[in-house]
């Protein structure tokens, strides 16, 4: 559904902000990469993403356009999140082809203290001196990994770094980054569902 290393923060853990919701609308430029070695193997498979990625809080959606580039090969995709009924929306540009699988999590607007499972580990800063910038980072879990989520003053997110193994049994690294942020959305056409992707034939459960 989060490229900041998490090695050039200085952390000043214990205080006491716990919690923190995401603003209701916003919408930003998502940049990552991430590496999976399936079983057996010991060569990574490395995958870079851009999105644009707009979410609405209100409305429990999230939409996100941009491109794909995996083992060599570039994608351009569009994906709607339907939070209310769980429901995934995955489009190919080129193919023209959609795919409508199951969302299994609930949608997370709060970091900290509100069951979402989420623990405050350090208030900090990122960047030096004058140009430094206070965050939080959170240890969380999202998209089914264990997620490390930084956000600014005001619950703005600023970068993330997951780990874990997917469903297929690949093991799987990787970091985003979040820059552009603006609130509300600038428009609303971008939760709108093709008739394609509406009548495509439900596929296998994701996490989201």
């Amino acid at each position: 559904m989060l490229s900041l290393s998490l090695l050039f923060l200085l952390s000043v853990v214990g205080s006491s902000h716990q919690q923190c919701c995401f603003p209701s609308q916003w919408e930003g430029i998502e940049i990552g990469s991430m590496a999976s070695v399936p079983p057996g193997s010991t060569d990574p498979i490395l995958t870079s993403f851009q999105y644009v990625l707009s979410v609405d809080y209100s409305k429990h959606l999230l939409a996100l356009s941009g491109t794909v580039t995996s083992a060599g090969t570039t994608y351009q995709t569009k994906v709607i999140r339907d939070f209310t009924a769980k429901v995934q929306y995955s489009l190919d540009i080129v193919s023209n082809t959609c795919q409508k699988t199951v969302l299994t999590e609930r949608e997370i607007s709060c970091l900290g203290s509100n069951g979402d499972n989420s623990t405050l580990l350090a208030d900090t800063y990122l960047g030096a001196g004058s140009q430094s910038i206070p965050v939080s980072i959170y240890s969380s879990t999202m998209n089914g990994y264990p997620t490390h989520l930084s956000v600014s003053e005001g619950c703005i997110p600023v970068g993330a770094s997951f780990h874990g193994m997917d469903e297929g049994g690949n093991r799987v690294v990787g970091s985003i980054g979040f820059h552009s942020i603006t609130p509300g959305i600038s428009n609303a056409a971008v939760f709108s569902i093709p008739a394609r992707c509406i009548t495509a034939p439900m596929t296998n459960p994701v996490v989201g």
